[in-house]
């Protein structure tokens, strides 16, 4: 082997090495990534289209105990999204590269949200569904108010209460390093 194919193969290793490392803090795999790359290069869309200025999934500013809800959802989506791309090819590359993100997506939600989507959705489209003009309804649901009312603003006091300690941690740390 020359010097220059061992410089090449050096390079290339320590390039591989690196890629490695910095990917390594990531929770998306090499190959997830790789799946993804050719998947957008078979679904291509054109760049007008890509930054329109109006995302799938738009950026938000909720708290981190929103975001695990609005995770769970988000995910759902993206498996109904891949299911129909699944349904709408016959390339037998893309299906395998559907399968395996699919299959990741499904993983992260059995491992990490529990799995309750299904219950999670149905509940959310049957509170989105209720008839708020119903005279039936309302009346019901000022019978059931003051039950949900204290459940809700207990949850939200317990909330504010971990957001206040979390600051007061923060301030005792900020103090101890000027004192020290």
């Amino acid at each position: 082997m020359d010097v220059l194919s061992r410089a090449v193969m050096c390079f290339c290793l320590m390039g591989w090495m690196t890629l490695g490392w910095s990917n390594a803090a990531q929770y998306t795999s090499i190959n997830m990534k790789s799946n993804i790359d050719k998947l957008k290069v078979h679904y291509k869309i054109s760049k007008d289209q890509l930054f329109n200025g109006n995302p799938v999934f738009p950026k938000d500013t909720f708290e981190d105990s929103e975001q695990r809800s609005l995770s769970l959802v988000v995910l759902d989506v993206y498996l109904s999204i891949f299911s129909q791309m699944l349904n709408q090819t016959e390339d037998q590359e893309v299906r395998e590269r559907l399968d395996q993100v699919k299959g990741k997506v499904q993983e992260t939600q059995k491992h990490y949200f529990l799995g309750r989507i299904p219950e999670l959705r149905t509940h959310l489209q049957n509170l989105w569904a209720i008839k708020t003009s119903d005279t039936t309804v309302q009346g019901k649901a000022l019978s059931e108010f003051i039950t949900i009312y204290e459940k809700a603003s207990k949850l939200a006091h317990k909330f504010h209460l971990k957001k206040d300690n979390r600051r007061k941690r923060r301030q005792a740390q900020r103090l101890k390093s000027h004192i020290m």
